[in-house]
């Protein structure tokens, strides 16, 4: 299995077991766009952002914040329409 290794800003390294972990994660915002990562026996480091296999994480966490506002604003709309039919 092949094994990850994530430098920070800081320059703090940190192994990943796996590239499921790895996803887990980024997905979860553990890692930022900006950390670099490499194959354990690879000398060549990536950008997380540029990394393939992380590329479709990166856009649904770009939509979650949307999808999050969306529904509080529904909520919002909903509850405010209720107040408005139980005031009568």
């Amino acid at each position: 299995m092949t094994r990850y290794v994530v430098r920070n800003g800081a320059g703090e390294e940190l192994v990943i077991p796996s590239l499921a972990d790895l996803h887990a994660l980024y997905s979860n915002g553990f890692l930022s766009d900006d950390d670099l990562v490499r194959q354990e026996r690879s000398e060549r480091w990536t950008e997380v952002r540029h990394m393939p296999a992380l590329h479709g994480v990166r856009e649904e966490r770009a939509e979650s914040p949307r999808k999050v506002a969306l529904l509080l604003a529904a909520l919002l709309a909903l509850g405010t329409a209720l107040g408005v039919l139980l005031s009568r």
